[in-house]
Parts: structure tokens; sequence; C-alpha cells
């Protein structure tokens, strides 16, 4: 993801290569190549959530049919969490405010946006480790509580750090 402001900046027709020439022409078409980059990582981040969410709903049928209805509630917590972040990911406003939105963000407002959503990357692996783990659990019939509670704290860490994300916007936040 280091190299997606690239990717999708390398992308102009040569009639965006002209009107970068205008004055003021260039930083706006910057802030807009920046806004869809903005747009495909969220997009790519609730895919990942969504697919975690997949599997713990296929876990979910296991622990179903072994008749262990406890930990089917239980998980069921975590995966709230996780559709919850998916769903608010997907969508969020966008990384760039208008012309004429009442919040202006800046080139290097969008930068930190960019480099926290990235961050959030890290998460969405801690969210998949932890369904493996869940998943593991479940086969092998032990430390399914302590894994489903693991799982829910870091489907908890992506509620938290999404929420933290208007912060970041608005630069009231680290």
């Amino acid at each position: 993801m280091d190299n997606l402001k690239d990717v999708v900046g390398s992308e102009k027709s040569d009639f965006e290569r002209f009107m970068e020439k205008i004055p003021g022409v260039s930083g706006y078409k910057d802030k807009e190549r920046r806004r869809e980059t903005d747009k495909i990582v969220r997009e790519t981040l609730a895919k990942r959530y969504d697919e975690e969410w997949n599997r713990i709903s296929e876990i979910q049928r296991v622990l179903i049919k072994k008749g262990d209805l406890s930990s089917v509630s239980d998980l069921e917590s975590a995966a709230i969490k996780l559709r919850q972040f998916a769903d608010r990911i997907k969508t969020a406003s966008y990384g760039y405010a208008g012309l004429l939105d009442n919040i202006k963000v800046d080139e290097a407002a969008l930068d930190k946006l960019y480099n926290y959503d990235n961050s959030l990357f890290d998460l969405a692996d801690a969210i998949k480790e932890a369904v493996s783990n869940v998943d593991a659990a479940t086969e092998s019939g032990e430390g399914l509580a302590d894994a489903i509670q693991a799982l829910t704290r870091a489907a908890q860490d992506s509620v938290t750090a999404f929420n933290k994300r208007s912060e970041v916007i608005t630069g009231t936040g680290n």
C-alpha cells in the first residue's frame, strides 16, 4: 500500500498533464488523486474485514452444529464489531473536502490521514490472526473462550481506531 499514491497518480491523461500547467489546477488534481487513494485504501480495508466477518460466520455455523450456543453468542459480539467497522469504513467521508465544504483538509493532513488509514492494515492483520486462533480453538476444543475474548478485543480496537479517524482529519488527534 505504500506506493498506492504513486499508482493512482501515474495514470494521467495528456489533458490532465496539460491542465496541471495552469496555476492552481495542479494542487487541485493532486488532492483529487489523494482522495481517490483514500477511497481505495478504505475499500481494501473494508474488504479484508468483510472476509474475516465471513470466516466468523462459518465458525459460528460449526459451533451451532456442535451445540456450543454460548460460544456462538460470545463470538457474535466480535462479529458485530467487525461488521460495524467494515460498514463505517466503507461509508466514511473521503480524506479531502471539496471547495465548498466547511472542513478543509490540506495536503499535510491528507498525508497524515493516508498514513493513519494505512496503519489500520496492521489491525486487519491482527483480526485475521485472531479469527484463525478462534478457528483453531474451535477445531481443537481448547482455549475457545480465550480466543474469542482476544478477537473481541481486537475488533473493539478497530472500532476505537476508526472513531479517532475524524480527529486525524480535523487535526485534533494523533
